[in-house]
């Protein structure tokens, strides 16, 4: 099987960011044995037209007749290849490849909205296929004639006509659905091969906290989804599941034979978010980490590292408690917990660091996995707030420093600020000193605050298409003032995009608040 890099085919046109098309005149003679390992999986969605000709498009292990005036609609990483039945027939085919989180709507793109992609993959999630009347079939071409004129002419409006378009061209193939193609189940014959591969990355790389269900279907190149239904039929449970299994056993292995601290170990094997290891170590041998070790691990009662190691726990607990009330929003349970850490003799830092920045790293984590919304963090932030202010003198007093300032703020023209603001929230849940300029701030206060406060970054936002280009005066402002080469600038806010960052000549953009905030971290360790 081979993967598709769209982008480098010589026969296809790359007329937009994220969309190509492509003319093809197919004359691959089937060949059962062969057949899979021609087929190909694109990164993008595929939309086929079948032009002329007959012949078979081989999905999986699944050979589907096809002729003139089908149209199939392919997700990404589903490896499927056309071909005819004679070495004297060909295929023609018009081929929109397109990156659909670029070019349709979020809510059209979940597998388990009822509008999933309109309705395209009503059926199963693995393809989508119509035969059109001679009606569609026209509709159809202009469709792509359409959207091919304005990703080419690129006149006012063009890309939301592209959008309407595509999502048209999908509306339409929901409606002639065929019948005929309900009952075929699409199942990979690599299912075993998919799964034991896995499961070997999960033997050999447990102990990274990259390892993911997403990382494992990215090195094969299938989906997400698609890899997860795999791998829960064949095992009996989801591959977070076993995975967290294989970390859990491994922590046990580490508590047994090492007096190192709880934290570390899980770190160690693989965990990231410190209060979930806990309620899941509990959930699955019902006791405590702590516990466990005391039971397994032979210790002298009155020796220096079973006393070292109870008060290590009791801290732990508590720092434990902080994450977990914070990740709450419990503001009140917050302050007094912190409070709490103080009087034991925890180190302030390691009660920033350890408590309050651990539970605003996973909210930040969630958030940016819409595990949780603009709510949650911001109950979120109120809390850590309440536990800085109790923090706030010590730190200062113990000389402990953010680890980067950044001013930030909405750019002139625009009084939007709740984007900003969880910019903000985000960015200080980071560790960052951030300085909030508000909202309709002009590109010289940018870069004046930047000077005189010694920022490292520069952080604008709009949400007004009108106010957009105000950013690209924020950088002629800092390259003007001579601190272009000593400032990252970063960009964001919902008209702005990837292609708007590099024309203007800003250091970033991100698509949420929590990628800003990662994006900023790494910027200040540079």
């Amino acid at each position: 099987m081979q993967k598709c890099n769209v982008c480098k085919k010589e026969n296809t046109e790359n007329v937009s960011e994220n969309l190509f098309y492509k003319e093809l005149i197919c004359d691959t003679l089937y060949n059962e044995k062969r057949a899979f390992t021609r087929l190909i999986a694109s990164e993008l969605f595929e939309v086929t037209l079948v032009v002329r000709g007959s012949g078979i498009h081989r999905v999986l292990d699944k050979d589907i007749p096809c002729k003139a005036g089908d149209i199939f609609i392919v997700p990404p990483s589903v490896p499927h290849g056309y071909f005819v039945e004679q070495s004297t027939d060909k295929l023609y085919l018009r081929q929109l490849f397109f990156d659909a989180s670029k070019w349709l709507e979020p809510d059209i793109l979940n597998p388990s909205s009822p509008s999933f992609c309109y309705g395209v993959f009503s059926e199963n999630k693995t393809l989508g296929y119509a035969a059109l009347n001679s009606l569609m079939i026209e509709k159809t071409g202009d469709i792509y004639d359409n959207i091919l004129y304005e990703a080419k002419s690129k006149e006012s409006g063009w890309q939301s006509l592209i959008r309407g378009l595509l999502s048209s061209l999908l509306i339409y193939v929901g409606r002639y659905i065929n019948v005929s193609l309900k009952n075929i189940s699409f199942v990979s014959i690599e299912e075993w091969g998919i799964v034991s591969e896995a499961m070997k990355a999960v033997r050999e790389e447990y102990s990274s906290a990259a390892l993911s269900g997403e990382a494992i279907a990215s090195r094969m190149h299938i989906s997400k989804s698609h890899f997860g239904r795999i791998f829960t039929k064949l095992v009996g449970k989801s591959f977070a599941e076993y995975l967290r299994e294989v970390r859990i056993d491994a922590v046990c292995k580490e508590l047994k034979k090492s007096g190192a601290n709880v934290e570390d170990i899980a770190n160690k094997c693989g965990f990231r978010d410190i209060p979930s290891f806990y309620k899941n170590f509990s959930a699955r041998l019902g006791m405590t980490p702590k516990e466990y070790r005391l039971k397994n691990h032979k210790f002298d009662d009155r020796s220096e590292e079973y006393i070292k190691l109870l008060r290590g726990e009791k801290i732990m607990s508590i720092l434990n408690e902080i994450s977990e009330n914070l990740q709450k929003g419990k503001a009140k349970i917050v302050k007094e917990l912190v409070m709490q850490a103080i009087d034991e003799g925890v180190k302030p830092e390691d009660v920033l660091r350890e408590g309050l920045l651990e539970g605003m790293g996973v909210i930040g984590e969630k958030f940016k996995n819409n595990e949780v919304y603009v709510p949650e963090v911001l109950v979120a932030a109120r809390a850590m707030n309440a536990g800085v202010q109790i923090l706030q003198p010590l730190l200062v007093a113990n000389g402990v420093k953010a680890t980067g300032k950044v001013c930030i703020g909405t750019v002139r023209g625009d009084l939007h600020d709740i984007g900003k603001n969880l910019v903000k929230m985000m960015m200080e849940g980071k560790g960052l000193e951030v300085i909030d300029l508000g909202t309709d701030v002009a590109p010289e206060v940018f870069v004046n605050t930047a000077i005189e406060q010694n920022c490292q970054i520069i952080c604008c936002s709009a949400l007004l298409t009108t106010t957009m280009n105000v950013m690209a005066e924020v950088v002629k402002a800092a390259e003007a003032a001579g601190i272009r080469d000593k400032v990252k600038i970063m960009i964001g806010g919902a008209p702005v995009n990837q292609e708007f960052c590099d024309k203007i000549g800003a250091d970033c953009y991100t698509v949420d608040a929590a990628s800003a905030a990662d994006a900023a971290v790494e910027f200040c360790k540079s």
